[in-house]
């Protein structure tokens, strides 16, 4: 099963449906358009879909779009989504207001369409490096949280050790590995199987791996790997192939509750890639 690139998401926000069935009609073929009517609607469906873009009208009942923009960049998680401020008015005071508030850009009523494309197209890019950005700083925090220290440390701390002592202490490392990374890298729980197994191969692949999903069926995934996050070929101790089938195992223990991961190839064991099967059930 290969995976569909989606559309970026865009919440148009305005109390007239008019407005957003325009705006709809000029994006809807590039883009997944989520509607929203009402300021307190906008701020409920950002914080659930984490959108690309927000177009929001100014002029609403109850919450302006000065405050629903103003909330969301004093929000973490949602402080560098992009929004764009849609109003009738054309003072330089209400343009000021907006700016205090956080905007990225602004459109004036009568919406000229390719106006609206080229704002969109621009700030989609601008969110793209900073997406890019973000991923790069994480797999940099990753490295430096887990992958020097089981290099260095653990071929160490297994010699020191009975080996009847080692499952014990790999089942303990990688509980504490799988905890941090969950606590700090994975913020929303998958639906699908597809999206669990690719959440798994971007949580190996932020520490240094080259995994992917081979394929998904209705009861498991397939995920190979072509580069170790642990390693050079030759110079991976096979205790660290270990780690990465229980963090995989903890994975989908916490989505699926009952799992079971089989390691059918490894680079470390002398093949040319790594292939590992996940699997629900006993």
């Amino acid at each position: 099963m290969k995976d569909i690139k989606a559309k970026p998401r865009i919440i148009v926000v305005d109390d007239e449906l008019f407005n957003i069935e325009l705006i709809e009609g000029y994006l809807e073929s590039e883009y997944e358009i989520i509607p929203a009517s009402n300021g307190q609607e906008a701020l409920q469906k950002i914080q659930e879909v984490k959108p690309d873009v927000v177009l929001l009208d100014i002029m609403m009942p109850e919450i302006t779009g000065y405050e629903v923009c103003a909330q969301i960049k004093q929000d973490e998680s949602t402080r560098f989504i992009p929004v764009v401020l849609i109003t009738a008015l054309s003072d330089i005071e209400d343009k000021i207001k907006g700016i205090e508030a956080g905007a990225d850009d602004f459109l004036t009523k009568p919406i000229n369409s390719l106006e609206l494309r080229t704002r969109v197209k621009s700030l989609l890019r601008i969110k793209y490096y900073y997406d890019q950005l973000i991923d790069s700083k994480e797999q940099i925090e990753a490295q430096n949280d887990f992958r020097t220290i089981m290099i260095n440390i653990l071929p160490i701390l297994l010699q020191s050790i009975e080996p009847v002592k080692w499952n014990e202490v790999l089942n303990q490392m990688s509980k504490e590995v799988e905890k941090v990374i969950w606590t700090k890298y994975i913020h929303d729980i998958p639906a699908e199987i597809f999206q669990t197994a690719t959440l798994s191969c971007n949580v190996m692949n932020k520490i240094g791996g080259g995994f992917s999903v081979e394929e998904t069926t209705e009861k498991g995934y397939i995920i190979i790997n072509n580069k170790c996050p642990w390693g050079e070929k030759g110079k991976i101790n096979p205790a660290l192939c270990m780690i990465t089938k229980a963090i995989f195992a903890r994975i989908g223990i916490r989505i699926y509750k009952n799992v079971n991961v089989d390691i059918i190839e490894t680079i470390a064991g002398g093949d040319n890639l790594c292939r590992i099967k996940l699997y629900m059930g006993g």
